[in-house]
């Protein structure tokens, strides 16, 4: 009855969504997840999906457990391995804009159940559990890091610790996404990171927890603070996946 007088609706498009319990059933088939096409056993880029001029994204990926792209063939990339639940597009991409931007924390609620219920299994085994952090002007005008929320609640999941602190941004730096060469976003982000203790992740597994991955120039950079932190290995989640350019 309760339902009937106040019926659920859909964070995404706030429309009345009586059977759902989280998106409506149109919101939730607009989102386009990752696992829907062959990629990269590395960095988890979806093989033939993104329109693009760079040979590591319009290869055809094969039926292979070890298929890598261009860019991981030539090694570009010092985490283990990275994944993606879905495309930033669409729906998902309005969310995490108004969760990331505009303080509609309730977008976080769906954001966390999509990327728990559909976290990968092909992820290795995992001590601990670190943000990609915010530099600490952006965090005071913000209020909240919206990956340290996607991590702290992915780690009650996992039930491991969430490490909020270890990793810190000394630098404040562009949003990646803005820049459109896969060059200046690397030099936007080298040295904006360090770790609060050298020896803080030694011989810990390490997930690393961001809510876009584009050219992987900040997950890859937050990497080898972790690993040079004495961390034996490093794996990223994402909640979307972007074009880089």
């Amino acid at each position: 009855m309760l339902d009937i007088l106040f019926p659920k609706v859909c964070p995404s498009c706030e429309t009345a969504a009586l059977n759902s319990e989280n998106l409506c059933g149109l919101c939730f088939s607009d989102i386009r997840f990752v696992n829907n096409w062959s990629f990269c056993r590395k960095c988890g880029v979806p093989f033939g999906f993104f329109n693009s001029e760079h040979e590591d994204y319009i290869e055809q990926a094969e039926e292979s457990d070890d298929h890598l792209c261009g860019k991981c063939v030539q090694g570009k990339f010092c985490f283990e391995k990275a994944r993606s639940i879905a495309i930033y597009d669409g729906k998902i991409r309005e969310m995490i804009v108004s969760f990331k931007y505009e303080g509609k924390l309730s977008k976080g609620d769906v954001l966390v159940d999509i990327l728990i219920t559909n976290f990968p299994n092909d992820l290795d085994n995992f001590d601990c559990v670190v943000p990609v952090p915010l530099h600490i002007v952006k965090l005071r005008q913000r209020e909240y890091n919206q990956s340290a929320i996607l991590a702290n609640e992915l780690a009650k999941y996992a039930g491991v610790n969430c490490d909020l602190f270890g990793l810190r941004r000394v630098r404040e730096t562009r949003p990646q996404i803005e820049i459109s060469s896969e060059g200046e976003r690397r030099s936007n982000v080298k040295g904006a990171f360090s770790v609060t203790d050298d020896h803080k992740f030694k011989g810990k597994s390490v997930l690393l927890v961001d809510d876009v991955f584009t050219t992987g120039s900040t997950s890859d950079e937050c990497s080898k603070m972790l690993l040079n932190s004495g961390a034996y290995k490093v794996q990223v989640i994402t909640l979307t996946r972007a074009k880089r350019m």
